[in-house]
Parts: C-alpha cells; sequence; structure tokens
C-alpha cells in the first residue's frame, strides 16, 4: 500500500476547506428550505386570494337576488342594480378561475362554482324567475369552496411555518457546525503546527544561548516535523563540533605549557647556571688579578650578575619556579608581594590542581594585578581563590576607578581565550567609579563547555 505524505501546505488547505464546506452545506440547506418557505407563502397567498374572490363572488350573487326580488316587486332601479351585480359576478368568476391553484380537486370546484354562478345568470337575464335551487346550489358550492379554502389556507400555512422553521434551524445548525469546525480546525493547526514553530523558536534561542544540549520533542507533521528533526540534528553536530573544538584547545594549551615549561627548565638550568658560575669566577678572578685590571673585571662581573637577574625574571615570566614547585597558592604570594601595591592573598586550597589549570590561574591574577595598576589607579587588591564541586573560583577585586572594558586592549581578551580552552568562564564587573571585580571559573577535572560573559 503507497502512502501519502500530506505536507505543512496541504494539512492547512484541508484544515481550511472543511469548515468551508460545512458551511457550503449549511448554506445549500439553508437556501433549499428559504425557495420552500417561498412556495408555502405562495400557495398561502393564493389560498388567500381565492378565499377572498369567493366571498366577493357570494356578496355579487346574493346582490343579484336581491335585486331580481326588487324587480319583481316593482321598485325602480332594480334593474340596472341587478346588471351591475351580474357584472361584478363575473368578474369575481373569471378571477377566481384564474387562480394557480395547486391542487386538482380545488380546480373542480372552481370550475362546478363558476359553472352554477353563470347558470344561475342566465336563468335570471331571461327574465325568468330564477329557482331557489339555483340560488340554493350556489350558495352550497360556495360555502363548501370557502370551507375547503379556509382548510387548505390553514394547511398552507402550517407548511409555511415548518418550511420557516426548518430554515432557521438549517442556518443554526450550519452556523454552529461552522464554529465548531473551524474551533476544531483552529486547535489541530495550534497543536501541530503553531505551538511546535513556536517550541522550536524557543529551544533555538537556547541553542543561540550556548546550550547545544537542548533538544526538541519532535511532535510536529510534515515539514514542521523536518524542521524539528533537523534543528535536532544541527544542535547535536554543533556540540560534537563544540566538544572537539574545545579539546582542541585544551590540548594547545597544554602544550604550550609543556614548552614554557621545557624553556622556563632550560633556561634555569642552562644558560642561568653558567651565567652564575661564569660570575663566580670572575670574582675569584677580581681576587687574584692585578689592580689595573680589578675595575675592569668587577664591571664585567656585575654586568654578568645584571644579565643573570634579567635572566631570572625572563624564566619567571615564562613559567614561575614557586608555580611549579610549590603550586597555587605560593605562586600568588610570591606574586603579591612582587606588586607595586598592597595584595591580600586568601588560597583555600588543600591540594595541587592540574598543571595547566594553576598555570591559567596564575597568569589570570598576574593579567589582572597588571590592569589595577596601569589602568584602575587602585590603592588595594583582594584575590581569593577556593574550589568548590571540582571548580577553581578566582576572584580579583580592586578599588579602583572601574569601568573596565576587557575589548579596549588591556589584555582581558586574551585571559578569556585562554580560560575558554581549558571550558572556562570570565566575567567582569567594573561599575564607573566603584572599581572592578574580575572572577574566573576553570573546571579542575575534564573539560566543560566554555562560555564567556561580562
Amino acid at each position: 500500500m503507497v502512502r501519502v505524505r500530506m505536507g505543512l501546505l496541504g494539512r492547512v488547505l484541508v484544515g481550511a476547506g472543511v469548515p468551508t464546506l460545512v458551511a457550503a452545506a449549511a448554506f445549500v440547506t439553508m437556501l433549499g428550505s428559504i425557495s420552500d418557505v417561498r412556495d408555502a407563502q405562495g400557495r398561502v397567498a393564493t389560498s388567500q386570494e381565492a378565499v377572498i374572490a369567493a366571498e366577493g363572488l357570494s356578496r355579487a350573487v346574493g346582490d343579484v337576488a336581491l335585486a331580481q326580488r326588487g324587480r319583481l316587486l316593482g321598485v325602480a332601479d332594480s334593474a340596472s342594480a341587478e346588471s351591475a351585480a351580474a357584472d361584478r359576478v363575473r368578474t369575481q368568476a373569471s378571477a377566481l378561475a384564474e387562480l394557480d391553484l395547486a391542487g386538482a380537486g380545488e380546480q373542480g370546484r372552481v370550475a362546478d362554482l363558476t359553472a352554477a354562478a353563470d347558470a344561475y345568470l342566465r336563468r335570471s337575464q331571461r327574465g325568468a324567475d330564477p329557482a331557489a335551487v339555483l340560488l340554493a346550489a350556489v350558495d352550497h358550492r360556495l360555502d363548501a369552496f370557502l370551507a375547503q379554502e379556509r382548510v387548505v389556507a390553514a394547511e398552507q400555512e402550517r407548511a409555511a411555518s415548518a418550511a420557516t422553521t426548518r430554515a432557521v434551524t438549517a442556518a443554526g445548525i450550519g452556523l454552529a457546525a461552522s464554529l465548531v469546525a473551524v474551533v476544531l480546525v483552529g486547535i489541530y493547526l495550534t497543536r501541530t503546527v503553531s505551538l511546535p514553530i513556536r517550541r522550536a523558536g524557543a529551544v533555538a534561542g537556547r541553542f543561540a544561548g550556548g546550550d547545544l544540549d537542548a533538544r526538541l520533542r519532535v511532535t510536529g507533521v510534515g515539514e514542521v516535523g523536518d524542521l524539528q528533526r533537523a534543528l535536532n540534528a544541527m544542535a547535536a553536530g554543533l556540540a560534537s563540533a563544540r566538544a572537539e573544538l574545545t579539546a582542541s584547545r585544551a590540548r594547545i594549551v597544554a602544550a604550550d605549557f609543556r614548552v614554557r615549561r621545557s624553556i622556563e627548565r632550560d633556561l634555569h638550568d642552562g644558560l642561568q647556571q653558567r651565567l652564575v658560575a661564569l660570575a663566580l669566577d670572575l670574582r675569584a678572578l677580581s681576587a687574584d688579578a692585578p689592580w689595573s685590571l680589578r675595575p675592569q673585571v668587577d664591571e664585567v662581573t656585575a654586568g654578568l650578575v645584571e644579565a643573570t637577574e634579567e635572566l631570572r625574571d625572563f624564566v619567571h615570566g615564562i613559567q614561575p619556579a614557586a608555580l611549579t614547585d610549590s603550586g597555587l597558592g605560593a605562586a600568588l604570594r610570591t606574586l603579591a608581594r612582587r606588586a607595586a601595591l598592597p595584595v591580600e592573598v586568601r588560597a583555600d586550597l588543600s591540594e595541587r590542581l592540574p598543571a595547566d589549570v594553576e598555570s591559567a590561574a596564575y597568569y589570570f591574577v598576574s593579567e589582572a594585578l597588571t590592569n589595577a595598576t596601569k589602568h584602575a589607579a587602585a590603592s588595594y587588591v583582594e584575590i581569593l581563590v577556593s574550589v568548590s564541586g571540582g571548580t577553581l573560583e578566582v576572584v580579583v577585586r580592586d578599588d579602583g576607578v572601574g569601568g573596565a572594558d576587557r575589548s579596549a586592549g588591556t589584555g582581558l581578551v586574551g585571559l578569556a581565550d585562554r580560560l575558554e580552552a581549558l571550558g572556562g568562564r570570565f566575567t567582569l564587573v567594573s561599575p564607573p567609579g566603584d572599581g572592578t571585580t574580575l572572577t574566573a571559573t576553570i573546571p579542575t577535572a575534564g573539560q566543560q563547555g566554555a562560555a564567556v560573559t561580562g
């Protein structure tokens, strides 16, 4: 069996077509009922006209009979009155015969009635005394016709009323059915189109905010379902790419740390030791050298000592020995003692951390101290270090002028990149005139998704 997949457009068209068909059916039914109402009203009007014509014929026949009696009694103008009454009889009989009566029985009764009236008039026009039996026959037929037409008129009125009721009922049912269909279609489209798209928009917003672990429950149909699946696939692909990028950056940072540590060790154990040995040899040589050469030897010795100190500072910048040997807490205290302004260090560290984490935290504090000294015009700096839940938190707070901007070339961008490479997070709070607070959080076990705010 071939399964036809209906797309979103098809479902919308079907949804819009259902109430349209219901409304069309109700409209057709209502039109039929209105046509029935018009037919019934026409028949009622015809019956009423027949009753009026029959009553007029009855009065005209009565006038003829009255004028005939006056003529027999010698009443003046009876002849002209009889002639006028006879004309009215013919007029009413003609009007009655011209009516479009529906039933064959009605038409037969009209024919009998007009025939009796015509016979009555012909007898009276010959000057003969009309028999009472003819007048009685006319009256009888008139009474029977009127009675029957009143019954027919009542039936036609009931039929018209019933047709009106059907039309109103059809209109009401059609309107109610259309409203129900519209509501049901609206609910269907809301559940299958509107809500899924709204949820997709919300999850897409979470994707844009960095939450690539969010997923959509695929509930849409047609293209909406395809969109939901595509968004989930995109999020999975982005999450995988971000994880690979984070791991790659972490490997780069770790490799950089190893290279710097190797350079620091080679310089410290190689060139620096040789310079120290040369300085000692020159001091020993100076003691045995002639007095004329001692100033030159002492000058060379002082230059070697100065070069050794510069090399020591350079090696310290690459990888501080205190950080390698004693850990983050000791290295930060050494850094604080060498700072150009008062620095308080509170480091709650019970054990050593991974080397790359310690290195990133150290250089974060070093850059923050440099900014506080050069840019913030601070007089005091506080450093707080703690580990909780597998995350290292480092807070550097100063009492400077504030208003720091990490995009203004103060080294904060490089700090953010270094922290992100380890899955860390860097925040900056620096209201103008109220100091600056830098906070870094770095996972100490495994790499997490990186984020930067400020």
